[in-house]
Parts: C-alpha cells; structure tokens; sequence
C-alpha cells in the first residue's frame, strides 16, 4: 500500500469547507478516468473517508477539514501503485475546486 499526504490551505473555515466539499461529492465519480464509484462516509464532524473503486481497485482517502486547511492522506494499494502520483493528484485537485467553487 502508498500513502500520499497533502494540505490544502483555505481561508472558509471548518463550516463552509465542509458544505463546498459535501456539495462536490456527488460530482467526484464523474471525473475518474475510465469510470467509477466514490462511497463517501463521514466518521465525524470534520473527518471524511472516501472509498474509490476504480480499475477493479478500492483506493481509500481520508480527509481532515480544519478551520485553515484540508489534510489528505490518499491509500493506493500495490497493484496500482505505478499510478500512486497521478491518482494522489487527482484526489487533491479536486479537493482544491470543491473548496475553490461555491456551491
């Protein structure tokens, strides 16, 4: 299993991060290259896991909505680890716009 972390700044504090990042969910499977599914859950107020299915693979990311910034931590396992930087990276960039677009 990779593990990829990131932050992502933001100046919305906890209430609004959480609605805009609520709001894209519906829109995040959508976006995956070939298809898939994302089964959100949240575990608390500000603590999100997201189960991706994508290629046959459970992908598994969790994000902490703080009141200055979004910490992710984004678990691929092996088979798809050749892939770890560009899917970490699509599961930041589209963290970054559900926060940067009101919804």
């Amino acid at each position: 299993m990779a593990d990829m972390q990131f932050d992502i700044p933001h100046a919305l504090g906890k209430v609004e991060a959480r609605r805009r990042i609520e709001a894209g969910l519906p829109k995040l499977a959508t976006h995956i290259p070939g298809g898939g599914t994302v089964e959100p859950e949240w575990a608390s107020q500000d603590r999100l896991t997201l189960a991706i299915r994508a290629m046959g693979q459970k992908i598994t990311a969790e994000l902490e909505v703080g009141e200055a910034d979004v910490r992710g931590t984004v678990k691929i396992p092996m088979m798809l680890a050749i892939m770890a930087g560009p899917i970490g990276e699509f599961v930041k960039a589209s963290a970054e716009k559900m926060l940067s677009k009101p919804a």
